[in-house]
């Protein structure tokens, strides 16, 4: 894991359109992190990305994206036009040509950086809306409120995890998702302003109402922020107590009690699945047991305590019920996961239709993997930025010094990646192994040609 805190040299937010003007050009800056950097340093490597972006202009009509210098490496992103979010992190500098695999390790990578911008924009754009709607009074203190527990909150680190960011799905026995289904539809029938956007159990999602990038971003926040808070205070409670077995919101986090509560809801900026265009919800989030449940309400709606009180009677007995039948059929899934996992190599499987995402080492947010070596997971990171390596299908497989097989995959949008460790093996013993691995972990998801 790599501290942020320790890694990261700045990340700032910039709109040269703010001030224009020769002495104005701290208002340019929206946001800048650290916050002990003087105004003075502040102003100069902000001109500096400034005068980069401009300079580009006249190569390229695509967005600069990256600068690298001898101690430093610049990641760009331009979320919208005029705004500009920069991330820059240390690199390792040696006299030498080469550097120690140690240093190698410390080396963050760009994809891993690209990403985290582009989250943190997302999950700013939806809890506080697009930049360019926000008054020009408001958006620094907007900006402050948001990015700095954000960034404060967050760890940038060469895992899996950040290098593939997908969604964890639980795959469940038909009985158990019609009750799922079910529950869904007898309660939008009974409180038709409440829409389910999604189920999820643990950190698996069982049910999305969202488009697939807006689904994302809100499971990020689920499994990153809230839910990780959730199984904290619930550990810290001990035992289970009526409250959790019955169920109760979490958003709010004090729950929903009373009328002044309601006021405490979360706004978020979201695309449905029916939706043609974004649109502001409320945002409810309602838990039992491992089970949370989301549910959009429009913002023109009058919310009366008197519904949420008879919404926690209704989900509460029920989503209990389904929560504790989820948990069996978890239990003997992973016994039998157990018994059948009889090989040591890894591998990673990633749908970029639904960003499906399975991995052979799962881990959860506050623990991530650490088992894959950083110049795998650099082989891995390659393959996947550039989705031109291996086209609409193809296959690849990489040897590295130390022994290390690297088989990258992918057919119709689907990437399928393996890890063997193997210092005998030839090719065609590491294709043969490729090919019993996906049949048994993918179970035919993953398509071989005739």
């Amino acid at each position: 894991m790599i501290d942020i805190k320790n890694k990261v040299n700045s990340f700032f937010i910039f709109n040269s359109t703010f001030g224009p003007k020769e002495g104005d050009e701290l208002k340019r800056i929206l946001f800048y992190h650290p916050s002990q950097v003087t105004q003075d340093a502040r102003k100069i490597q902000v001109g500096l990305c400034e005068a980069v972006v401009k300079f580009m202009t006249t190569f390229s009509t695509e967005p600069c994206e990256a600068l690298q210098t001898q101690s430093k490496r610049y990641i760009f992103y331009q979320p919208e036009k005029d705004y500009w979010m920069v991330l820059v992190v240390r690199i390792p500098y040696a006299t030498k040509a080469a550097t120690t695999s140690n240093e190698k390790k410390e080396v963050i990578e760009p994809s891993v950086m690209q990403d985290f911008l582009m989250s943190a924009y997302k999950m700013f754009r939806m809890f506080i809306g697009p930049m360019k709607d926000i008054p020009t009074e408001d958006i620094y203190n907007n900006c402050e409120q948001f990015f700095t527990p954000y960034i404060m909150s967050r760890s940038i680190a060469n895992d899996i995890n950040n290098v593939i960011q997908g969604i964890s799905y639980l795959p469940l026995e038909k009985n158990s998702f019609f009750r799922v289904v079910c529950f869904i539809d007898l309660l939008e029938i009974n409180y038709p302003d409440f829409k389910c956007v999604s189920f999820v159990y643990n950190d698996k999602l069982i049910w999305n109402g969202l488009t697939t990038d807006d689904m994302l971003t809100l499971y990020q926040y689920l499994v990153q922020t809230l839910l990780p808070k959730q199984v904290e205070k619930e550990i810290q409670g001990g035992a289970v107590t009526a409250a959790q077995r019955h169920g109760r919101f979490i958003s709010p986090p004090e729950g929903i009690r009373n009328a002044d509560d309601l006021q405490k809801l979360h706004k978020v900026y979201l695309m449905r699945e029916e939706d043609t265009e974004t649109k502001q919800y409320y945002l409810v989030i309602y838990r039992t047991l491992s089970a949370t449940v989301c549910f959009t309400v429009d913002v023109t709606t009058n919310l009366s305590i008197d519904t949420f009180r008879s919404l926690d009677a209704f989900i509460g007995p029920q989503l209990s019920t389904i929560a504790s039948s989820i948990s069996e059929q978890c239990a003997l899934h992973a016994l039998q996961s157990t018994q059948l996992s009889n090989t040591d190599h890894s591998f990673i499987y990633f749908n970029r239709l639904n960003l499906a995402y399975k991995t052979s080492a799962p881990s959860s947010s506050l623990t991530p993997s650490t088992a894959i070596k950083p110049e795998v997971l650099s082989i891995i990171a390659g393959i996947h930025s550039d989705r031109k390596s291996l086209g609409n299908y193809g296959e690849i497989i990489i040897k590295t010094p130390d022994e290390y097989w690297v088989t990258g995959k992918s057919s119709n949008d689907r990437e399928f990646y393996v890890i063997i460790q193997e210092k005998n093996a030839n090719l065609k013993d590491i294709a043969d192994e490729v090919r019993r691995i996906c049949e048994d972990q993918m179970k035919g998801i993953f398509f071989y040609p005739m």
